[in-house]
């Protein structure tokens, strides 16, 4: 009898200990749940201005603009300028933005997370001073989080507004594209100039010349965007993206009018990929990200200012005039910093794509 009560005893106990087991399996899975939730990075805070156009220019804009919105549940968009008004911008953002629409209702966009269209619509500035009076906002609305300003185009109304309000500068953290120098009278043709602004670079030097802004942080992507048109991965990608709903078949209409552009041009979508890159961090530029890689040239004078890094090319920040025989290295090595992490973020977008588009119905 003995025995028995003991092989009771032994197996109320063990019993017992497995509940406990389950117990403190059950609460630690849901501290380390509560935990993740509470150390959850927030959104990256966006306020775009974009040259975006209908036919009287580059459509890359326009493309780029899908791509935001695809990723508009991972980031907080707080305005967005198209600041070529006189060329249709307000219409060629409404048309991305009726795209998204139908993809929002037909693919179940809200439980994923994305924004209604409307609230989006209403962040559209209709004007230059509309443009200016929204940023001020947004940068000093308080948040502890910096606002990032994404610059597709050049920088004149970025410009009007820092100049009324230069208290905004240590609110924010600037990312141009093309805002430097210029390559070449062609992209892939190397200019003998070494002082020709770039593409973007209207109103940059007035900025970068204005001693106010010297400690403004700045990720000038100026040739490393290069590294989204190269090869033949833009063209395949371009065809997989049109399959993707309304967006998808926009970001192909796009270009209809453009021959020379129908691949997955999108070369201000850099901006975008180095914040939702999440291998790494984006207080960082010099880490690599999907955008490239980049380095702080000038780090007394201008701590927080970081641009195409040079590797192993020998280059003059200071006086690149000084070093234009190396123009051709400087540039291939600059776009090759992207291309090298092109491939991960390709892969990334179509899971997601596939995610909302394929999971999501």
């Amino acid at each position: 009898m003995n025995k028995i009560n003991n092989i009771r005893t032994v197996v109320r106990n063990f019993t017992l200990n497995i509940e406990l087991i389950k117990i403190l399996l059950f609460t630690s899975v849901i501290i380390l749940l509560f935990a993740s939730c509470q150390m959850r990075e927030p959104k990256p805070r966006v306020f775009v201005f974009t040259d975006i156009n209908i036919d009287k220019g580059d459509p890359d804009d326009r493309q780029s603009l899908v791509h935001l919105l695809w990723y508009a549940d991972e980031l907080q968009i707080e305005g967005i300028v198209p600041d070529r008004w006189d060329a249709q911008g307000m219409e060629a953002s409404i048309m991305a933005l009726e795209a998204y629409s139908i993809d929002y209702e037909n693919h179940d966009f809200k439980k994923a997370g994305f924004p209604e269209t409307n609230k989006l619509k209403d962040l559209l500035a209709k004007n230059s001073n509309d443009a200016v009076d929204r940023l001020y906002k947004a940068a000093m609305s308080g948040s502890e989080e910096p606002l990032y300003v994404l610059v597709w185009g050049n920088m004149l109304n970025f410009g009007k507004a820092l100049k009324q309000h230069p208290e905004i500068s240590d609110k924010i953290r600037l990312i141009t594209i093309g805002t430097g120098l210029k390559y070449g009278p062609e992209d892939e043709v190397a200019g003998k100039e070494c002082n020709v602004p770039n593409w973007n670079g209207p109103g940059r030097n007035e900025i970068f010349e204005d001693p106010n802004f010297k400690d403004m942080w700045w990720l000038e992507i100026n040739w490393t965007y290069n590294g989204m048109f190269s090869g033949e991965e833009p063209k395949e990608m371009f065809e997989k993206l049109s399959q993707y709903g309304q967006m998808g078949q926009h970001m192909k209409f796009v270009t209809k009018n453009q021959p020379w552009a129908q691949y997955f041009r999108v070369g201000d979508t850099p901006s975008v990929l180095y914040l939702i890159d999440y291998t790494h961090t984006p207080d960082d530029p010099e880490q690599s990200s999907w955008a490239g890689k980049f380095i702080k040239p000038f780090p007394e004078e201008r701590p927080h200012y970081y641009t195409d890094y040079n590797g192993p090319v020998e280059w003059d920040y200071h006086e690149p005039c000084n070093t234009w025989d190396n123009v051709k290295a400087m540039y291939a090595y600059n776009k090759s910093t992207l291309e090298k992490e092109r491939p991960g973020m390709y892969k990334a977008l179509l899971e997601k794509l596939d995610k909302i588009y394929k999971e999501g119905k």
